[in-house]
């Protein structure tokens, strides 16, 4: 279990463009309710995402650290295949996790990292969420 829990999950059916789940994590992260300056978190993320966000085991993990945020934030998605963004040949993006960290704990954004990686070094956790009907269950998985 991560004791990190997503704001925002979604599970996409059929393949999805990453701009369009990055977009749509972005904006489940802003309406979580919790402040932060979005117009500047957003272009920290770009230029995350401008230099490399694959991680392997089908992982997309555009991040942050963003000054004032309190604890880490996150949003998770799932879909057969997350495609437009580079990925090493003969692999697919099927996990997105957004995070947003607060700049001035390197420890808080480690921990969301690792917790993260964790799961999805565990095989049937992966088959799990990509069997995931919803959102919500998708959610319970963490």
């Amino acid at each position: 279990m991560s004791s990190l829990i997503p704001v925002y999950t979604q599970v996409y059916k059929e393949p999805v463009a990453f701009q369009k789940a990055l977009g749509y994590a972005f904006e489940g992260l802003v309406s979580a309710g919790v402040p932060f300056d979005a117009l500047s978190a957003w272009k920290l993320v770009e230029t995350r995402v401008g230099q490399g966000i694959y991680m392997g085991s089908g992982l997309l993990l555009p991040h942050a650290r963003i000054q004032g945020l309190e604890s880490p934030l996150m949003a998770f998605a799932v879909a057969p295949e997350i495609q437009g963004v580079a990925v090493p040949q003969n692999e697919k993006a099927q996990f997105l996790c957004l995070l947003l960290s607060p700049q001035e704990s390197a420890t808080a954004h480690t921990v969301a990292i690792a917790g993260v990686a964790k799961l999805l070094l565990d095989p049937e956790w992966k088959t799990k969420a990509l069997a995931c009907a919803d959102a919500a269950s998708l959610k319970v998985l963490f």
